[in-house]
């Protein structure tokens, strides 16, 4: 895996992925961006997000679940010092779907962020994340 940074104009750069798809990366006026893009920091958090949601996913879809929606919302806190890294991170499951069972949506986070998140698992080594979950019943 391979990822390229582009340096554009002051705090702006593009970040390109080996996949061939890119990003925009900025920083706040503060330091001379132009908040044209999302900060590095956020990119680690939508990763975290997309990661336990394709976990997620695919373990309710292989159990045969329907599911028809799914928003994560994550927040965390940063160390006051430099480096300033995450120190608490906490993630909101949000499931919409026809008949799901509270067990299955647990034990699917659950193995997300436990096991198969690879985000998870570099982020737990500084930051303590926790998690919940909400099942919406839609009927089908």
């Amino acid at each position: 895996m391979k990822a390229r940074i582009k340096w554009v104009e002051n705090a702006c750069l593009i970040g390109e992925a080996d996949s061939g798809h890119g990003v925009v990366i900025d920083g706040a006026p503060e330091i001379g961006g132009r908040n044209l893009g999302v900060r590095p920091m956020e990119m680690l958090l939508m990763g975290l997000g997309g990661c336990s949601a394709m976990d997620v996913l695919s373990i309710l879809k292989k159990k045969r679940l329907q599911v028809t929606n799914c928003v994560i919302e994550i927040e965390a806190e940063r160390s006051d010092n430099y480096p300033k890294v995450f120190t608490k991170i906490f993630i909101h499951f949000i499931i919409k779907g026809c008949n799901l069972k509270d067990a299955h949506v647990k034990q699917a986070v659950d193995l997300s962020l436990e096991k198969y998140c690879s985000v998870s698992a570099m982020l737990g080594k500084t930051a303590q994340i926790t998690h919940d979950y909400e099942i919406i019943e839609e009927n089908g």
